[in-house]
């Protein structure tokens, strides 16, 4: 029962990083900028979603293999446009 629980907050929470993501990537497009935004944050938390990736890989859970993936998509998306948007 607690693992079933833990999966579904799981999820929750992915829908709920990957709505935040979209939020900022529509915040960059409209203001076409993104000044204010760190470089080496954006960096930092790129490599430890990736390093995430692998974890859950390893883990061999479908639910957390899929829901990191998707954030990943989102979280790259987000890099480029902060990389695209720096002046």
């Amino acid at each position: 029962m607690m693992e079933m629980i833990l999966d579904y907050a799981t999820v929750v929470a992915f829908i709920a990083l990957t709505i935040d993501i979209l939020f900022q990537i529509t915040r960059i497009i409209k203001r076409k900028s993104s000044r204010d935004i760190s470089i080496n944050g954006c960096i930092i938390r790129l490599i430890a979603v990736f390093v995430l990736q692998i974890k859950f890989v390893i883990l061999d859970d479908s639910w957390l293999i899929f829901g990191q993936a998707l954030f990943n998509i989102f979280y790259l998306a987000y890099f480029i446009l902060v990389i695209k948007y720096r002046k």
